[in-house]
């Protein structure tokens, strides 16, 4: 019997411990998440994410400024070169220059909006922000802040 309560006292505070750091460390990326304010998946899968490199495909006005992109305006797009690069960590590669940048995904009022700040000397500059409309394997659809030009990227 006192074995067994002495083999009791040494596990109990083992198991504590390892109990409080992995609720320290479930703790402290909870507070990260929270932030950050970021919807990023936590998963491996990228498919559907914007993780990922993305050149543009078109630039195209939203004529009806119904904020949806049609395909008679689709039609109507013209090329762009413009490039991004989202990491898994928040940082960012933007347009062919290569600039370094972060970016946060944030839900606003029910919407899905992407804002991507580049390093400006060691201090954070806004580069954009937009409305993310779609996001699939191959294409992710931007709206503009001033919602009058869709950016369809293709996925690299």
């Amino acid at each position: 019997m006192k074995k067994i309560f002495l083999l009791n006292l040494l596990i109990a505070p083992i198991h504590f411990c390892f109990s409080g750091n992995a609720l320290n460390i479930q703790s402290e990326w909870s507070i990260t998440l929270h932030n950050e304010g970021t919807i990023r998946s936590l998963s491996s899968s990228q498919e559907d994410g914007i993780i990922g490199s993305w050149n543009l495909l078109l630039q195209v006005f939203d004529d009806n400024s119904n904020g949806k992109l049609d395909d008679e305006e689709r039609k109507k797009g013209n090329a762009g070169k413009y490039f991004y690069q989202f990491n898994g960590d928040g940082t960012c590669l933007i347009h062919t220059m290569k600039l370094k940048g972060y970016y946060e995904l944030k839900n606003e009022g029910g919407k899905k909006r992407l804002y991507i700040d580049f390093d400006d000397k060691g201090s954070r500059s806004r580069e954009n922000a937009w409305y993310v409309i779609s996001v699939s394997k191959t294409e992710l659809v931007l709206l503009s802040q001033d919602k009058f030009t869709f950016w369809i990227y293709k996925r690299v």
